[in-house]
C-alpha cells in the first residue's frame, strides 16, 4: 500500500478512537468526574494488599465490611431499624492478663478497749468480780447493793482497811463506767495494766465465766435458805438474831459519839448505852438457846437438797466447763 492510503487509514482510526473512546477514559483523567448513568454499577475489582494493622488505628465498626472481619469472628445479624444494640459498660479483662493482687492488713483480734472504752488513762489493773461482791464508797461506807459476779472493773489505786486490801475501782455498769468505789481484792481476779492489747472476745468470755460462777453460789444460797425455812425454829431465830445485830450496831455508834460528847448529851448517850447493853445480854442468851434448838432439829432432819444434783446449778456448771478451755490465756 502506498503512503497516502496508509495515512488516510490512520487518520480515520485515530479520529474514531478519540470520539468513541473518550467517554470511557474521562473518569480516569485528572479533575474529571464520571457522568451519571442509569445502568447498574459493575462489581469493582479489589487488589490484594498486605498491610500491617498495627500501623493504623482501628476503624469504626460501621466502616468495616463483613468480609473484613477477623477469621473465625462471628458477624452479628442485622438489627431491625426500630431497635438499638446496647454495648455493655464493663468489658471482660484479657484472659492473658495476670489477676490483680489485693493485700489487706487483717488484725488478728479486736482490742477490748474498742468494744468497751478504757475508764481513764490512770488504770493500773483491770479485772472481773468473781462473786457477788459488796462495795463501798471512798469514805468506807458500805452501799446497800452488791456488784454481780462477772462485772468488769478497772483499778486506779489501792488502800488498806479493817477488811484487808481494797482496790479503788471504776465499775462497768449499764453501759457506762461508775465510781470510784472500794472493792476487796479477794473478790476480784486482776491483771496488770489496761486492756488495749487484750482480745475483746476473751474478756467477754471471762466475764461470762464468773457470772456463771456467781450464779452457782446464789443458787446454793437459795437452796440453803429453802432447807433452813423448813426448820420450825428458823423464823424465830432469824427475828431474834436480826434484833440483836441491830442493837449491837447501835451500841457501837453510841460508843463512838460518847467519847466526843460533853455535858447533858454525854449523859443521854450513856443512859441509852446502858439500856442497850442490858437488852444485848438478854437477846444474846435467847439467840444462843434458839440456835441450839435449830441445830438439833437440823441434825435430826438432814436436808435432801443437793446442789450437785440441782438442775439449775448443773446448768451453770456445764457452761463453766465449756468455757474453761477457752480461758487458758488468763492462766485458768
Amino acid at each position: 500500500m502506498s503512503f497516502f492510503p496508509k495515512y488516510l487509514a490512520s487518520l480515520v482510526v485515530g479520529t474514531l478512537a478519540v470520539y468513541v473512546g473518550a467517554p470511557f477514559l474521562r473518569p480516569y483523567l485528572p479533575g474529571e468526574k464520571p457522568a451519571p448513568s442509569d445502568e447498574a454499577p459493575t462489581e469493582p475489582t479489589w487488589i490484594q494488599v498486605d498491610v500491617d494493622p498495627d500501623e493504623f488505628p482501628e476503624a469504626p465498626a460501621s466502616a468495616i465490611a463483613p468480609d473484613a472481619d477477623p477469621a473465625g469472628a462471628e458477624t452479628p445479624a442485622a438489627e431491625p431499624s426500630n431497635r438499638q444494640t446496647v454495648k455493655p459498660s464493663n468489658e471482660q479483662p484479657d484472659s492473658q492478663d495476670e489477676p490483680e493482687v489485693i493485700v489487706e492488713n487483717v488484725r488478728g483480734y479486736t482490742p477490748s478497749t474498742e468494744r468497751i472504752r478504757a475508764s481513764g488513762s490512770d488504770v493500773t489493773y483491770w479485772g472481773v468480780t468473781i462473786v457477788d461482791a459488796p462495795f463501798y464508797d471512798r469514805d468506807g461506807k458500805r452501799r446497800d447493793e452488791t456488784i454481780r459476779g462477772g462485772t468488769l472493773i478497772e483499778q486506779t489505786g489501792a488502800k488498806n482497811s479493817s477488811k484487808g486490801e481494797m482496790a479503788i475501782c471504776r465499775i462497768w455498769r449499764n453501759g457506762n463506767w461508775a465510781g470510784s468505789y472500794l472493792i476487796s481484792t479477794a473478790d476480784l481476779i486482776r491483771f496488770d495494766g489496761g486492756r488495749e492489747e487484750v482480745d475483746a472476745d476473751d474478756v467477754d468470755l471471762l466475764c461470762k465465766y464468773y457470772s456463771y460462777s456467781a450464779a452457782v453460789e446464789r443458787r446454793k444460797e437459795e437452796l440453803t435458805q429453802k432447807a433452813a425455812a423448813a426448820n420450825p425454829h428458823y423464823a424465830e431465830l432469824k427475828k431474834k438474831a436480826t434484833a440483836y445485830n441491830e442493837h449491837k450496831k447501835r451500841a457501837e455508834e453510841l460508843t463512838a459519839k460518847r467519847d466526843s460528847a460533853k455535858g447533858a448529851e454525854r449523859n443521854r448517850i450513856i443512859a441509852e448505852l446502858t439500856q442497850l447493853k442490858n437488852a444485848e445480854a438478854r437477846e444474846a442468851a435467847e439467840v444462843q438457846s434458839l440456835t441450839k434448838k435449830y441445830e438439833d432439829w437440823k441434825k435430826a432432819h438432814p436436808s435432801r437438797v443437793n446442789p450437785a444434783t440441782d438442775p439449775i446449778c448443773k446448768g451453770y456448771l456445764d457452761k463453766m466447763a465449756e468455757l474453761k478451755p477457752k480461758l487458758s490465756v488468763f492462766g485458768l
